[in-house]
């Protein structure tokens, strides 16, 4: 029971001495440079137990609560924002009416948590300092795509819209359109597709549209080649198609020198397991929240790093821990293990657009970027 209590009052020593006030009007520094304040407080981590200098590289993690576009987490109780009212009806009785706050996506930058996660971020839970990794590098991929638009499909789409335009008759059905667009599109094509050959084999085409669409092999391609000996030029082209989140794949490798930096590390490890896990919510744990969500900045004392790469809020999407970094079960005499792999994961929340790097140079911060 002895050995347990002074393992249970080291612990909170070190927890007393890892809690740093930060935001706001206060005087002190905390030991990553931020200011700080005596309205609240995170728990600071930090490997090794090493003061950290001017010149000192490190990367730093800073843990939040995640924060969604629509404010789920803001104290209201509906995601969209409903607003609730209590209407009488005819016959005298309260009914309550449910309105959405449609404001909210009126600005299409609404429909992301990009601000609401940035301000939940700068009152973090949890900050964690961890020597830069060996191997760094950041990946930037944009999706483009083939993509392709042959002469019929053009002129179909041309002879739709005009029949949309005309708003005559309206269109009854499938078959009523079809016939009205193979009018406009011989009516209203080049005269290539006047020809009756031509025409013959569009129709087949279609033809072997419909039996597509009823579980057929038959292809309007395979249809042209059989009836003229030829296809139609499909104008492949490649095109944007957009955004790719970045990923961000981390190793560390931990090798405890003393009994406290051992403890420090152990409470690393359970402090990102626990933030990467969701919460059960809501009655009976019908819901389940998001799990926290992390900033990491590359830094050099107490300023973000001159040259490397900015990063977007990120999730921790996967965390694998070796226990026996040098392939061999080796511990202290407490049974820290004395040297510790762990891979991180990290995912971006949000994609890379040039107004980011505008925003950038509007702070004086001529890094790499992102």
């Amino acid at each position: 029971m002895r050995r347990q209590d002074e393992i249970r009052a080291r612990r909170e020593r070190a927890r007393q001495a890892r809690v740093e006030p930060v935001n706001g009007g206060g005087t002190g520094k905390a030991t990553n440079g931020a200011k700080t304040t005596q309205k609240s407080s995170i728990e600071l981590l930090r490997y090794p137990k090493d003061r950290v200098e001017n010149d000192t590289d490190y990367l730093k993690l800073s843990i939040a609560q995640y924060r969604s576009p629509f404010g789920i987490e803001s104290g209201k109780p509906d995601p969209l924002d409903i607003i609730n009212e209590q209407k009488e009806t005819v016959d005298g009785k309260k009914q309550t009416v449910y309105k959405a706050d449609v404001g909210k996506f009126k600005n299409i930058s609404n429909l992301t948590g990009t601000a609401a996660n940035r301000e939940s971020l700068k009152s973090p839970k949890y900050q964690i300092i961890l020597p830069i990794p060996q191997q760094l590098s950041d990946i930037s991929a944009i999706d483009w795509t083939d993509g392709t638009l042959n002469p019929l499909e053009a002129y179909g789409l041309a002879a739709t819209a005009s029949i949309i335009d005309s708003g005559k008759d309206g269109i009854l059905d499938a078959a009523d359109t079809a016939k009205k667009v193979v009018q406009a599109l011989f009516a209203t094509g080049s005269e290539a597709l006047k020809d009756s050959k031509v025409q013959s084999a569009i129709i087949a085409s279609l033809s072997g549209a419909a039996v597509g669409n009823l579980g057929g092999t038959v292809t309007p391609s395979q249809i042209i080649a059989r009836a003229t000996g030829q296809v139609f030029n499909p104008n492949l082209e490649l095109l944007f198609n957009g955004v790719n989140l970045r990923v961000f794949p981390f190793t560390f490798e931990f090798f405890p020198r003393n009994r406290d930096e051992a403890e420090e590390v152990k409470l690393i490890l359970r402090r990102l397991k626990y933030s990467m896990l969701p919460e059960k919510g809501g009655a009976a744990g019908l819901f389940i929240k998001a799990p926290y969500i992390f900033q990491l900045e590359y830094m050099k004392g107490r300023d973000k790093h001159p040259f490397l790469n900015r990063f977007k809020p990120m999730a921790l999407t996967n965390m694998s821990v070796n226990y026996t970094g040098s392939n061999t079960y080796s511990t202290f005499y407490d049974g820290s293990p004395t040297h510790i792999k762990v891979q991180l994961l990290f995912k971006e929340l949000n994609p890379i657009y040039k107004e980011d790097y505008d925003e950038l140079e509007n702070q004086s911060d001529f890094s790499v970027g992102y």
